[in-house]
């Protein structure tokens, strides 16, 4: 009977065991195995979401040390999307706030690869090129809207630095000059578009997911820079804020009789 007890009693302390280091082994994450398991349940469960994007894009000049005289410019959007993704059909409506100019309303519904485009000042819709609503926009935000594209981040993955958060999990990640100039290649419109000497004096990036789905929640990127030519100063300051949510749960919209 001791024996019995005791072979059962260790059979039990080996199946709690057991039960503890796979437990362990579910819980313990990493940034590419999370980047990795997002582009797949985003790919394969992910039909429709909504987007907000505020992207505040900000330059200065200064020229021959003339800092009385700053030349301004760059432009504010405040994007908002919603998107039905599997066929492609979204809407979308952001405010243009170009500095020095007066800030307008833009309408944008995409369908398939088709994109038609209208505004306050021109009421017709217009049919308009992926590559000209990326010159507009700028690089980062087509790359973030109306989902994050994550392979952004691919020659990352191993720099990221993974923080739990109250709904999941949060990537974060201050780019040194290396990183930068790798990222930059990525996303051309990024810092001063002027060569020259380049200080840095932020760059971040972080990435929000939820833990249930592992969807992409929101992502934020920060940067402030300049660079020095010529005796000319240029400075940049970018910031994009992008929350997602109501995922697969959007309310259907109307598109436009003329556009069908």
């Amino acid at each position: 009977m001791k024996k019995l007890v005791k072979t059962l009693t260790i059979g039990t302390l080996v199946l709690l065991l057991a039960a503890c280091n796979s437990s362990g082994e579910k819980e313990k994450m990493t940034a590419e195995r999370l980047l990795d398991k997002s582009k797949k349940e985003m790919a394969s469960s992910l039909d429709a979401v909504h987007s907000h994007i505020v992207y505040d894009d900000y330059k200065v000049t200064i020229h021959d040390g003339d800092f009385e005289n700053p030349e301004k410019s760059g432009a504010k959007f405040d994007i908002q999307t919603d998107v039905f993704l599997n066929p492609m059909k979204m809407h979308q409506e952001t405010l243009v706030q170009q500095r020095g100019i007066k800030s307008y309303k833009m309408n944008l519904y995409r369908l398939g690869d088709q994109n038609f485009v209208s505004d306050e000042n021109n009421k017709e819709w217009e049919k308009a090129s992926s590559e000209t609503l990326e010159k507009l926009f700028g690089t980062l935000v087509s790359r973030s809207n109306p989902t994050l594209d994550l392979s952004l981040f691919d020659e990352f993955k191993d720099d990221f630095v993974l923080e739990p958060i109250e709904y999941g999990y949060a990537l974060t990640l201050s780019l040194n000059r290396k990183q930068f100039e790798r990222f930059k290649e990525l996303v051309p419109d990024l810092g001063p578009q002027e060569d020259g000497f380049l200080i840095i004096y932020k760059m971040d990036l972080v990435i929000t997911f939820n833990k249930s789905t592992s969807y992409v929640t929101s992502f934020k990127m920060s940067a402030d820079m300049r660079s020095f030519r010529d005796g000319n100063s240029y400075r940049a300051r970018q910031k994009l804020n992008a929350t997602y949510s109501y995922f697969n749960d959007i309310d259907p919209f109307k598109i436009p009789d003329q556009l069908q």
